[in-house]
């Protein structure tokens, strides 16, 4: 018998009650007419670009025949993303619809997407360092590579519902590029710092009469190469 949403949402960890994609009459309702199929993208959130979820509404239309009418599927996506917004790897983390060419259709979509910038910006904000550099700084831990999930994408499809789950991961090596990249700026802003650890007559009030180079090198790990110069300013910099 093919799994209905309810029974997919505790086995394939897909809300049941998450709004981003259905409306729920109510949670733990019956099968039938229990909920009701939003457009993608009518939730806050990152959305898919259009043209992808188009392509997405292709692959479900092309393979729904023999897919049983007002029956409801689901599909769990990973795809790595550079760092410019390219898709490099594509898996199916889990679905209800092996077997009928729908999976790898969508794939290719997804492997075809253009992440928009925005979205990409989110994922790399704050820089991770390398695992070298992760046991000196302690507790201090890196943000970047963040999982971004994507507003679930609703296709009806010949009376049958797909809801298609995609979460962006950062791909590891341009993680670990920036990583190195950072690690080589701060490491070289570091240096400088302990050559001049004299703290300017107006900093002195709020950090004392010596630059702490190395919290500050920690910091600028933590922030992907932007120096901290508020506490151990650069002879160059001057406050706002």
């Amino acid at each position: 018998m093919t799994p209905t949403l309810p029974r997919l949402a505790s086995s394939m960890g897909l809300a049941v009650c998450l709004g981003l994609a259905i409306t729920p009459v109510g949670c733990g309702g019956s099968e039938e007419g229990s909920y009701e199929p939003r457009h993608a993208g009518s939730s806050d959130g990152p959305s898919a670009p259009a043209s992808t979820v188009a392509q997405l509404e292709a692959c479900a239309h092309g393979g729904v025949g023999g897919m049983k009418e007002g029956m409801y599927y689901a599909v769990l996506i990973d795809a790595d993303v550079t760092e410019g917004g390219h898709v490099e790897r594509v898996k199916v983390r889990d679905s209800d619809v092996a077997g009928q060419g729908i999976e790898s259709c969508m794939v290719d979509a997804l492997g075809a997407m253009q992440v928009p910038r925005h979205i990409v910006r989110g994922m790399f904000a704050s820089g991770p360092v390398s695992p070298g550099s992760r046991g000196a700084m302690g507790n201090v831990m890196a943000a970047a590579g963040a999982a971004v999930t994507l507003v679930p994408i609703v296709i009806v499809a010949a009376g049958v519902t797909f809801i298609v789950a995609v979460t962006l991961h950062a791909a590891e090596e341009a993680v670990e590029a920036i990583s190195q990249k950072a690690e080589k700026q701060c490491a070289k802003l570091r240096d400088a710092c302990l050559e001049n650890k004299k703290q300017p007559e107006w900093n002195i009030g709020d950090f004392g009469r010596e630059k702490n180079c190395k919290d500050c090198y920690f910091e600028c790990l933590h922030k992907k190469g932007e120096w901290p110069d508020y506490k151990c300013p650069r002879p160059d910099y001057r406050p706002d």
